[in-house]
């Protein structure tokens, strides 16, 4: 009987560990899909139209990363949010957004709908890089992520005119929160954050002011690198 009960307590002992264990492995397993409302700026918009060209993958992005020193495993599902919010961050910034797969603009170009004219020019945009920080690894009291998008400008022919990348930063303290929460809180307010400079600093480059004044845009602010 004696037996019986020691190992009894020895099963009941493992089977404790074994849901620690359990408990330990899921609360260092996190998955995210960033989601939120990213206001667009009030601006006037350029009076040119554009296609929009994105890769793929642009949409239905998807990070993963192992960090170090117990950090956890991290799949962080960023296309959606992104691309709804650039796709409504151009139509603010131009008159007319075409979404295109194509450079050119022929009878036998099928990203072209039917009755659609000719764009002034195209953006081709990518995601370069997604990177993100958990106090444990920063040392300090705060979430923290980036993003860095490229803009590619190219005329009616399509030659490159302008190469820009533009890096959007985000932090958020979460306090009570639970790790993802303050995580999506980051994310978010980096794309918002790249967003803003897409917007207001990206007509003011030297190169994309050269080629409105050639579709007959005027466009005041000064010109920057």
């Amino acid at each position: 009987m004696k037996r019986f009960k020691i190992n009894r307590v020895k099963w009941s002992l493992r089977a404790f560990s074994v849901t620690v264990l359990c408990a330990l492995l899921a609360s260092c397993t996190h998955t995210l899909t960033v989601s939120g409302r990213i206001p667009t700026p009030l601006i006037e918009p350029l009076p040119v139209s554009i296609g929009l060209i994105r890769p793929p993958e642009f949409s239905t992005h998807i990070h993963r990363e192992k960090l170090p020193r117990g950090g956890g495993d991290w799949t962080i599902e960023l296309g959606a949010l992104q691309n709804a919010f650039f796709e409504n961050l151009f139509d603010t910034v131009f008159q007319g957004v075409q979404p295109v797969d194509t450079l050119g603009c022929r009878a036998e170009d099928k990203s072209i709908a039917v009755g659609v004219r000719c764009s002034d020019g195209f953006v081709r945009l990518s995601l370069l890089e997604y990177a993100f920080l958990p106090p444990e690894l920063s040392g300090l009291k705060f979430f923290s992520a980036s993003t860095k998008y490229q803009l590619e400008l190219m005329n009616a022919d399509g030659a490159v005119l302008d190469t820009w990348v533009v890096v959007g930063y985000g932090k958020n303290e979460g306090g009570g929160f639970q790790p993802t929460d303050a995580l999506n809180a980051a994310s978010v307010e980096a794309i918002r954050d790249a967003g803003a400079r897409v917007a207001l600093e990206w007509p003011k480059r030297r190169n994309v002011q050269t080629w409105l004044d050639s579709v007959g845009v005027k466009n005041d602010p000064k010109p920057i690198m």
